[in-house]
């Protein structure tokens, strides 16, 4: 019967046909598993992309107004690890109101009247202000450093580094006593461009406060001790050995630090007159710029 209605259907003029007849069922065979592959191969490849992006993706994208607020409750030693998140994290710790904000949370005295001369200064200047006074006020960076304690750290570290200023000054107390100073810093330390120390020296916020501000990369060797010892000028030598032990009355520390004009500390030196002996230590401190006492004479 099929095959006698295949006969009938081809007997009749194309204008009797619907358009069904028309249709090759081998074609439409063929034409339905092409389809049928082509569906399943588009599948999978859909699927490959779907897990390849699974696999790239691994978080949200959050605005910058939102790590904004969040690190107004950020505490002051938390913002270094705040600030690796990621690069919004990272631009919000370099911007003038989040120091401002910083400020303002944990010194609020201050805050009242140095506010409106901050906002005029720049990142750096702000930054480092900021950072200066919550080593003085904040209590657990207050905690770090144990003013009472006579060592405060050992002076071996300085070895190789260059010695730019030394001076001294007589401390109003009732027994004579002086203040020796010396400010190392490091050869392998690559100056930055701009030059902050003069930033800072012609920042008003500075200049009202009166503070003393060194570099960045310099530390600040305060050395305590009831003698007058004259120092030589050995600004510009490199510190190549150095001596720490007590004293011959086993009561206070001795200090006895050699100064080469070479480059390199292991080259023997000839200059043997170059040492500086400060005996006895009463008090060692090591600072630097963020721990800098506002006055050093």
């Amino acid at each position: 019967m099929h095959h006698f209605g295949d006969t009938l259907i081809d007997e009749q003029e194309w204008f009797e046909k619907d358009l069904s007849d028309f249709d090759d069922t081998k074609l439409t065979d063929e034409d339905s598993v092409v389809k049928q592959q082509i569906i399943q191969f588009t599948q999978r490849k859909s699927s490959r992309n779907v897990s390849a992006i699974e696999n790239t993706y691994h978080g949200r994208d959050y605005p910058f107004d939102l790590w904004y607020l969040i690190a107004m409750y950020i505490a002051p030693e938390d913002i270094g690890r705040f600030a690796l998140i990621c690069r919004k994290t990272n631009q919000v710790i370099n911007t003038i109101p989040f120091w401002i904000s910083l400020f303002r949370k944990h010194n609020k005295i201050e805050a009242r009247r140095l506010t409106r001369l901050l906002i005029k200064e720049h990142l750096f200047v702000v930054r480092t202000f900021v950072i200066k006074s919550l080593y003085q006020s904040y209590q657990l960076f207050l905690e770090r450093f144990d003013k009472t304690a006579a060592i405060q750290k050992e002076p071996h570290f300085l070895l190789s580094a260059r010695c730019i200023r030394i001076w001294y000054s007589k401390r109003p107390t009732l027994h004579d006593s002086y203040n020796y100073y010396f400010e190392f810093c490091f050869d392998t330390i690559q100056q930055s461009k701009q030059d902050d120390s003069y930033m800072q020296a012609i920042s008003p916020i500075f200049q009202v406060h009166n503070q003393n501000m060194i570099n960045q990369n310099s530390y600040i060797l305060h050395l305590i001790s009831v003698n007058f010892v004259p120092i030589g000028p050995y600004m510009g030598m490199a510190l190549s050995k150095l001596k720490f032990n007590v004293s011959s009355d086993y009561r206070y520390h001795k200090l006895k630090m050699w100064f080469d004009s070479s480059r390199s500390s292991s080259q023997k030196s000839n200059f043997n007159n170059c040492v500086v002996t400060i005996d006895p230590v009463s008090c060692l401190r090591i600072y630097k710029w963020y721990n800098c006492p506002d006055t050093l004479d």
